[in-house]
This record gives C-alpha cells, structure tokens and sequence, in this order.
C-alpha cells in the first residue's frame, strides 16, 4: 500500500499553490488553466500577443479572440456607436450575428461574427470588469475578394500545338474559396494554390488547338467573374502575335508606281495632249520630269 502525498491542492486568488498540512512548506505551481481561468501574479491582464488587427472576407465567419490572465468577466463593446455586443457568453444585441464563446483548449475569449460585410468594418473593445476597466482595441477589416486574371487585357495569344496556361488570382480572401470554376468545354487541367490572402488557379489545356480558342472564364465561390478571349492561331508565326508593329504609313497609289512606269506614262500624256513638239517637251519638263524623284523619296 503506498503512503498518501502529504501535499494538499490550494486554489488561492492569483496562484495556486500546495501546502504540506503537516508542516509550514508551501510549494508554488506553474501558473496554468483552472476551471475557473489561467491564473497569473500580475492579475487580470490581457496576453501581450493578443491580436490588435482581424481581416476577414465577405460572408466568411470573423473571429476575434482575447486572451486573458485571471478570470473575470469580459466584455466586447462596437466602438463606433459604444454598443455592447456580449459580455462573456451572453448575447446583448439584436443582431443574432453576433456571439462570444470561450475556448476551452485555450481559455481564449472570442467574439464571433458571421457573415460580415464591409460595413462591420472598424474597431471593437474587449474590456475586463476591473477598477478600472482594462481594456485592448481590436481593428477589423471585412475585405471584398476580387478575380484577376493574369496576362494582357486584350486576349491571349499562342501557336496551335502550344500549352494554354491561364492563371486566376483571388486577392483579400483570408481563407481560401471553397471552389473556383473554370468556364471552357474539356481538357482542363485546375491547380490550385494559396498564399496568405491570396489564391492562385491555373489552368492547362496542352497541345491546344483552334478547338480551343474562345472565352475562358474564372468564377470563384467567394469573388466575381472574370474572362478572358483566347486565340490559337493556325500559323506559326501570325501578325497577331507580332509584338511590335511597323511604324510605316500603308502603301498608296503613289508609292506603288514605279520611276521608269511614272516617266513613260508621263512622255505618252504629254505627247498625245500636246501635238506641237515643242510644247511637249515644256509640259514633259514642267510636269512629269520631277515626279520620279519624288516618287523616290516616298517610298524611302
């Protein structure tokens, strides 16, 4: 039979402590979760790493939490119009929106907030019921995700037989979108990645064909619609795919006529319009004998 621990547990009011009933030692235990909260010396106070800053999607749950040593009643107050949305548990607005809990795996307050939209944006207090009142100011931003698709506005180009690579970016979306959907017959190859508040969607239709061309759009669950005119073109090298164009003006009249063509037709007009020899060499040097050069010059 083992000998009963002499030690007694002792919930004092910001520690807890063991006492040997049989003597004067004390024994102090790491600070940590109770029943009632997590206890601390310093008394109640709020974790310095509690968060100041929330950003949260349109119609995606927002949660704020607050960690608070010692256990007192918490209260979390709309700052812009002083309204008190919860105090610990219990609900004290219409909007049935919003609600607070405590975590039990961490002893986190979190106020909870469903379905925002961009005007539940700004600030709210979370406050302890001391004297007096300890309170931290928490910013929350309600962000609207938009779609992008990468890649000039005017269309896509690409050879027949090349591989179509389309990416759909989402940005302000803290949680991915449930889906995104990609709008184009078959052969569609969707990777999907996401980096902080921004998700990235490609698309691969490999050895694309004129088959394939058409308008490619990307819906996300959580953003808009957005497309984009895809061209295969049967060339290899077609002047849409050109990425600069000639600076030229386009050809004329004028410039497709030849010097020796400009002189004939010149010699034949005056010679058949002026019967007198010597009024057709004057209209021939007067009129036809410097067309030449100046067709010459622009061409150049």
């Amino acid at each position: 039979m083992t000998n009963a621990s002499p030690w007694t547990d002792v919930l004092l009011v910001n520690s807890k402590m063991r006492t040997n009933p049989t003597g004067n030692n004390v024994e102090p235990q790491p600070m940590g979760m109770t029943d009632w909260g997590v206890f601390s010396s310093k008394g109640p106070h709020f974790a310095p790493d509690s968060p100041r800053h929330v950003t949260a999607a349109v119609g995606a749950p927002a949660h704020s939490s607050m960690k608070v040593w010692d256990y007192y009643k918490v209260s979390w107050i709309r700052h812009r119009d002083l309204h008190v949305l919860t105090v610990s548990s219990f609900t004290f607005t219409n909007d049935e929106r919003f609600s607070a809990h405590r975590d039990p795996a961490t002893g986190d307050w979190v106020l909870v907030l469903r379905r925002p939209q961009p005007s539940d944006s700004g600030f709210y207090e979370c406050s302890i019921s001391t004297k007096p009142v300890t309170a931290i100011s928490v910013k929350l931003d309600v962000v609207v995700p938009t779609a992008e698709l990468l890649g000039d506005g005017g269309g896509v180009y690409l050879d027949r037989g090349s591989t179509l690579n389309l990416t759909c970016v989402v940005h302000f979306s803290p949680t991915p979108p449930e889906f995104i959907l990609w709008y184009h017959r078959e052969k569609i190859k969707v990777d999907t990645v996401h980096l902080g508040d921004t998700t990235h969607s490609s698309l691969l239709v490999h050895n694309a064909t004129v088959w394939d061309s058409g308008k490619y759009s990307c819906k996300p669950s959580n953003a808009n619609k957005i497309s984009i005119g895809v061209h295969v073109l049967k060339s290899e090298t077609p002047a849409a795919m050109q990425t600069t164009t000639s600076s030229a003006p386009p050809a004329t009249a004028t410039h497709l006529l030849s010097p020796v063509f400009v002189t004939t037709f010149c010699t034949l007009t005056a010679v058949a319009h002026t019967p007198n020899v010597a009024a057709s060499l004057l209209f021939f040097l007067s009129s036809c004998l410097l067309l030449p050069f100046f067709t010459l010059f622009t061409n150049r």
